[in-house]
């Protein structure tokens, strides 16, 4: 499929000279995604193995807020992500985050699924999942714990915390921070760099790098898919998605057998 340039889409294209840059182009939800903006992304990352480097990042403040509680949220919608985050680690150009705002649920997921995270100084990772009655997706149950250990894992998925970029950086997370007004000249240097590169050893180098965690990868999209699904048809989700619409969160204390 040839790449074409848009900008009107759910998910924006820019190619120039080997570099597209993937934009969630949704500003007005702080690019809150649907099922057909995942399918839009991978269709992007698909088209664009050929070329020398990928970059995703947000349009307006936020990188991605997750998926769009507005929209009819299904298994679909998990399988769609786990389709995003598979691609990134598939295809053999290097993908970049450039994570210039907010970035919850499957838009930290997908982040964390780059291979590599630039972040702006103001921007932080959420994962908003538990109070929905949901569970981590889009990858996020390998690669935080693989990137930060289980017990921040757990702080993260658990705790509901707003995760700073520093913090992220920290943890293992982020490879790099940067003042918000630099994020894009910063990307424009990595992305230099990754260009001028002979491209077989950009590409193998990824691809060796991949292969360490590629079985633990997908069998935890595969255990996402199947667990959120069922939970996504549960009463509890349904009631959590009405009160987070009506920003009035539901309090489930006392309802367990």
């Amino acid at each position: 499929m040839a790449l074409t340039d848009s900008t009107d889409s759910l998910v924006s294209i820019e190619s120039n000279q080997g570099v597209v840059w993937l934009r969630f182009n949704r500003p007005d939800t702080l690019n809150a995604v649907s099922t057909a903006a995942l399918a839009a992304l991978s269709a992007a990352l698909e088209a664009s193995r050929d070329a020398d480097t990928v970059v995703i990042t947000g349009a307006g403040r936020a990188f991605c807020t997750g998926a769009d509680l507005g929209t009819d949220v299904t298994g679909a919608t998990v399988a769609a992500a786990a389709e995003v985050v598979s691609l990134i680690a598939e295809i053999p150009t290097p993908v970049i985050a450039a994570v210039n705002g907010p970035a919850a649920g499957v838009g930290a997921s997908i982040a964390f699924a780059c291979d590599l995270v630039l972040a702006s100084e103001s921007a932080f990772f959420l994962l908003p999942f538990l109070p929905l009655g949901l569970v981590p997706d889009g990858g996020a149950t390998h690669a935080v714990v693989a990137g930060a250990g289980r017990i921040r894992a757990a702080r993260m998925a658990f705790g509901g915390e707003r995760i700073p970029a520093a913090l992220a950086a920290e943890w293992g997370l982020v490879g790099e921070v940067v003042p918000d007004d630099r994020l894009a000249s910063r990307v424009d240097d990595v992305v230099a760099r990754l260009c001028s590169a002979p491209r077989a050893a950009v590409s193998e180098t990824k691809r060796l790098l991949r292969a360490a965690e590629a079985p633990a990868l997908q069998a935890a999209l595969n255990r996402e898919l199947e667990i959120q699904s069922d939970l996504l048809g549960t009463q509890e989700y349904a009631r959590a998605r009405e009160g987070f619409l009506a920003r009035k969160p539901v309090d489930f204390r006392g309802e367990r057998g």
